[in-house]
C-alpha cells in the first residue's frame, strides 16, 4: 500500500496565481563564472554525443556546440578513466579558447562524480548513486526515512564537500524511470515520488550547508514532467528553498515532432515562471537543439491587463493532471477534435463551417456561457491564455461541463516559430485538462500544413494519438550504436502503428526506466549490441544491431501489435 503525507489536493499554487505570469525569484549560481538564476537570463545547454574518452572529437563537440551557442555544456562520464581525462579535455579547450563552463553527468558510481568535481564546473548526479539497493528495502517507510538519510548523508558528504573546495556547483537531477524502489514504495512512480526524492537530497545538502545547487526533473511524458517541475517548485519554495530549475524533456525524439514535444514540455513552465536552464534533448547532432531552445528560451511573456483583477481563487489542481468532464462535442464521442478547412478530415474532426454558430468568446469578454454552450475560445497572442485560464476556472466554479476548442489567430511566418508557439500554448491548457478541440488559423500556412500540425501537437500532449510514439534519447557517449540513423528506419517501418509506444534508447542507463510505459523497446547494450524488451521484460538480448529491427519487428507482430500499412 503506497503512502502519502503530502496533499496535494490541497496545495497553494506556488506563486499564489495560475492567472497571472510572475517569474519566480530563484538563487543566482556561479557555474565556472557563467550565472544562472536570478536576474539572469534563461541559460541554454547541450549534451555531448561522443565517448569522453575520445579527446578530440570531444573537444570538437564542445567548441561546436558553444559556437552554435550553448552556454553549459555536459559529458557523459560513466567511469573513473573517463573521470581522468577531463583535465585533457580541459587543456585542448583552453589551448583552443573555449571556456564554456561543463557539466559531468554521472550514473552509477558515486567515486566518478568526486574525481570529476575537481576538473567541471558542475556535476550532475542522480539520487540512485547514493543508494545501497540492498538495504534499502529496510527504510521503506516514513518512520525509518531519517536512517535512510542518514546513510546516505555519509555517501554524498563527501562530494559535497569536495564541491565545496572547489566552487563546483551540483545538478541533482531526477529521471521519472530511475525512482528508487523506497521512493516507489511510499509515492508510486508518480510526479510527486520525484519531487520528494529531491527534496530528501535538498535537504541533506542543506543541512551541510551547501546552496551551489541546480535541480531537474526529467520525463519523455510532458505531463509527468511539468507536474513533477511545479511539485518541485511548490515544495520548495515552502521551505524558502529557491534553487534554480533546469528544465526540458529526458526523450523527445527527432524532427518536427521531438521539437513540438519539447515546446509541449517546456512552454507551459515558463509560462508559469519557471525555468533558468533548458535543453532541448534531440535524437539529433547535438548542436540541432541550439536553435530550437532559443527560439523557446527567447520567448517573452507577461500577463494581461486584466489578470491581476481577477479572482485568485483556484478550482482546479494544477499539480494533478485531470481532464475536465465534458459533454461530447459531437455528442456521441469526446474525442479531442482539430477544427480545420483541410479537405480531408479525420472522422473525430470538424469543418471550420461547423463551428460558427458555437459560442465565441473573446479577450476582456464578460462571462456569459450558458450551461448547453460549446465555446470557442478565440485566442490572438499568448498572453491573453491569462485571461481564458481563468475563464475555464469560472466554468469550474459553476459546475458546468462546457467543452472548449482553442481557437488559436497567427500572422506569424516563421514556421518554426510557429509551431513552437502554437505547441507551447496549447500545452500550457493541456497540462491542466482544459482542452477539448484546436483551431489553428494563420494564412501564411497551408490547411493541410496546420492540419497536420493540430496532429502532432494533441499527440505531444497525450491526448490523441494519430501515429506511433517513440520515446527516443538524445544519445550521449554512452551510446554504442548509431541511434539516429536506427531511429529513422525503425520510424519508416512502424510510424503506422498509431496504438504503440517504442523505445529507443541508446543505453541501459536511462532505458528501461525511461521508456517504462513503453510497449516495446530497442535498447543498447553494448558495442553494436541490441536487447528488445516487450513493456519492462527483457526477450532478446544482445542481438548484432543489424538484425535487431527486423527482430523488433517480428516480436510485434508475435504479441498481435502489427497493423499492415
Amino acid at each position: 500500500m503506497k503512502q502519502n503525507h503530502i496533499d496535494i489536493q490541497n496545495m497553494n499554487f506556488y506563486n499564489d496565481s495560475p492567472f497571472v505570469y510572475r517569474p519566480r525569484k530563484t538563487k543566482t549560481v556561479n557555474i565556472g563564472g557563467l550565472c544562472m538564476g536570478g536576474e539572469y537570463p534563461i541559460r541554454i545547454q547541450s549534451m555531448t554525443n561522443v565517448s569522453t574518452l575520445d579527446t578530440d572529437k570531444c573537444v570538437q563537440q564542445i567548441i561546436d556546440l558553444y559556437n552554435a551557442g550553448a552556454e553549459y555544456v555536459r559529458l557523459a562520464v560513466p567511469s573513473i578513466k573517463d573521470a581522468n581525462n577531463l583535465p585533457n579535455i580541459r587543456k585542448k579547450l583552453t589551448e583552443r579558447h573555449c571556456r564554456v563552463p561543463l557539466i559531468a553527468d554521472v550514473h552509477f558510481n558515486a567515486k566518478v562524480a568526486e574525481i570529476a568535481a575537481h576538473y567541471v564546473e558542475k556535476v550532475r548526479i542522480n539520487p540512485g548513486n547514493y543508494i545501497d539497493k540492498k538495504t534499502e528495502k529496510l527504510y521503506a517507510s516514513y518512520d525509518t526515512t531519517h536512517l535512510f538519510i542518514e546513510q546516505v548523508s555519509e555517501r554524498l558528504h563527501p562530494l559535497l564537500r569536495i564541491c565545496k573546495q572547489n566552487g563546483t556547483a551540483i545538478r541533482i537531477g531526477i529521471n521519472h524511470g530511475s525512482l528508487s524502489q523506497r521512493i516507489i514504495h511510499l509515492y508510486g512512480n508518480t510526479p510527486l515520488g520525484m519531487a520528494m526524492s529531491a527534496m530528501e537530497f535538498v535537504g541533506i545538502c542543506n543541512d551541510f550547508d551547501f546552496h551551489n545547487l541546480v535541480l531537474s526533473m526529467k520525463a519523455s511524458n510532458p505531463k509527468i514532467m511539468l507536474q513533477a517541475v511545479r511539485l518541485l517548485v511548490v515544495l520548495l519554495d515552502e521551505k524558502a528553498w529557491n534553487y534554480p530549475i533546469h528544465i526540458g524533456l529526458t526523450e523527445a525524439g527527432d524532427g518536427e515532432y521531438g521539437r513540438i514535444k519539447s515546446a509541449v514540455g517546456i512552454l507551459p513552465l515558463l509560462a508559469d515562471g519557471i525555468g533558468d536552464t533548458i535543453r532541448v534533448s534531440l535524437t539529433e547532432s547535438p548542436v540541432n537543439e541550439i536553435p530550437f531552445a532559443k527560439i523557446l528560451a527567447d520567448r517573452k511573456l507577461q500577463s494581461t491587463e486584466l489578470s491581476d483583477k481577477l479572482s485568485r481563487k483556484i478550482n482546479y489542481n494544477p499539480y494533478i493532471y485531470t481532464k475536465r468532464t465534458t459533454f461530447p462535442i459531437d455528442k456521441s464521442s469526446n474525442a479531442t477534435i482539430v477544427v480545420s478547412a483541410h479537405t480531408d478530415l479525420l472522422t473525430e474532426d470538424m469543418e471550420e463551417q461547423k463551428l460558427l454558430n458555437y459560442k465565441t468568446v473573446k479577450y476582456k469578454d464578460e462571462f456569459d456561457v450558458k450551461p448547453s454552450d460549446i465555446v470557442v475560445f478565440e485566442v490572438n497572442q499568448s498572453d491573453e491564455l491569462f485571461f481564458f485560464r481563468q475563464y475555464v476556472n469560472q466554468m469550474i466554479e459553476k459546475d458546468y461541463h462546457n467543452p472548449i476548442i482553442w481557437k488559436f489567430i497567427s500572422d506569424e511566418t516563421d514556421w518554426e516559430s510557429y509551431y513552437a508557439t502554437i505547441s507551447g500554448d496549447i500545452g500550457s491548457m493541456a497540462v491542466d485538462g482544459f482542452v477539448d478541440g484546436i483551431w489553428l488559423v494563420n494564412r501564411a500556412f497551408s490547411n493541410e500544413k496546420l492540419y497536420q500540425l493540430s496532429l502532432y501537437i494533441l499527440q505531444a500532449c497525450g491526448l490523441r494519438h494519430s501515429q506511433a510514439e517513440y520515446i527516443a534519447c538524445p544519445s550521449c557517449g554512452r551510446t554504442n550504436y548509431n541511434i539516429e540513423e536506427v531511429l529513422k528506419k525503425i520510424k519508416e517501418k512502424t510510424i503506422h502503428l498509431s496504438n504503440l509506444k517504442i523505445g529507443v534508447m541508446g543505453c541501459i542507463v536511462n532505458g528501461p526506466g525511461e521508456m517504462a510505459d513503453a510497449d516495446y523497446g530497442f535498447v543498447g547494450s553494448g558495442k553494436g549490441r541490441i536487447s528488445l524488451y516487450k513493456g519492462q521484460e527483457l526477450i532478446l538480448s544482445n542481438i548484432d544491431e543489424n538484425e535487431a529491427i527486423d527482430k523488433l519487428i517480428e516480436l510485434i507482430r508475435q504479441n498481435g501489435d502489427w497493423i499492415e500499412k
